[in-house]
């Protein structure tokens, strides 16, 4: 008799069994596996003789068969010899159907974790279009945005030591009440009516940019960064130097430009960035506009 599996043949021996070897084969198993399932008493050999070999009955394979299917579908071990003790099919359609729900929610966590990546693809892509444009004033469209803003605290000097903590207190409150990541960065928000005094960053604070596809409800806590057409300049600086909104500014008062809300200065590259010739975050200021 022989049994053809695949493109193989594989011939018992004269006395109908087979070897380790041959069963392993049979299911490119190794023979460690099968000696650990037998171990754990999942599939014993149907004969060991005298010098501790093992031998198989052809009337094994449907069980081992089985075994390899559920492994297969991702039915882990301990539910294999559970279900492979009695064969019911009940039991059996159960099991798959939990398998089937486990494998829905994997599907939804990578492709929520697929979106993460799409988002930070597309912020990079972000940071080469306005590096490309550095100093060039640009009035650019956009869709309605979302951002948790953490004002900064009072009464003290803005510098690093106060941008980085008071950036992760809004990455926090992100991640708290929309259980998301900041994939498409983060900046400084600059107050509209503090745009022409002495000092323009009064009242800024640090923002997180919500991501994509977060659900309506959970943006009760956001500021909305309203459709429309946005005065653009990046450079190389920092978000509390009041040079960069005081750049902007000019350009809207020279041009009759009317912003209609507050100043959001995208951070695009940070302090992970510096290098010799760069000391400072890369940022562009965004103003929306009323052409």
């Amino acid at each position: 008799m022989e049994l053809i599996f695949g493109c193989f043949v594989w011939g018992p021996c004269v006395d109908g069994m087979y070897t380790i070897s041959e069963m392993a084969s049979i299911f490119g198993v190794s023979r460690q596996t099968l000696i650990y399932y037998d171990k754990i008493g999942l599939f014993a050999p149907a004969e060991v003789n005298e010098k501790g070999y093992r031998f198989y009955s052809p009337t094994q394979i449907p069980l081992m068969r089985l075994i390899c299917m559920l492994r297969d579908l991702g039915v882990d071990l301990d539910e294999i010899m559970r279900l492979t003790s009695s064969y019911d099919v009940a039991e059996m359609a159960n099991k798959l159907r939990e398998r089937v729900s486990e494998l829905d929610g994997q599907i939804a966590a990578l492709e929520k974790e697929r979106n993460s990546v799409q988002e930070r693809l597309s912020f990079y892509s972000d940071v080469s279009y306005w590096k490309a444009r550095q100093g060039v004033p640009t009035l650019k469209a956009f869709p309605n945005r979302y951002v948790i803003v953490e004002p900064f605290p009072g009464d003290v000097t803005i510098d690093r030591s106060v941008l980085h903590p008071t950036l992760m207190r809004a990455v926090a409150r992100l991640r708290e009440t929309m259980g998301a990541q900041p994939m498409r960065g983060w900046g400084t928000m600059l107050q509209r009516s503090y745009f022409h005094s002495d000092n323009p960053i009064l009242g800024a604070g640090p923002f997180a940019v919500v991501p994509d596809g977060v659900e309506p409800e959970k943006l009760g806590q956001a500021q909305c960064l309203p459709e429309g057409v946005y005065l653009c300049i990046s450079r190389w600086g920092m978000p509390y130097n009041p040079a960069g909104i005081r750049e902007a500014v000019s350009y809207l008062d020279a041009h009759n430009l009317t912003p209609m809300g507050n100043a959001y200065d995208f951070c695009y590259m940070d302090a992970t960035s510096y290098n010799e010739e760069h000391q400072e975050d890369f940022c562009c200021i965004q103003i929306p506009v009323a052409l």
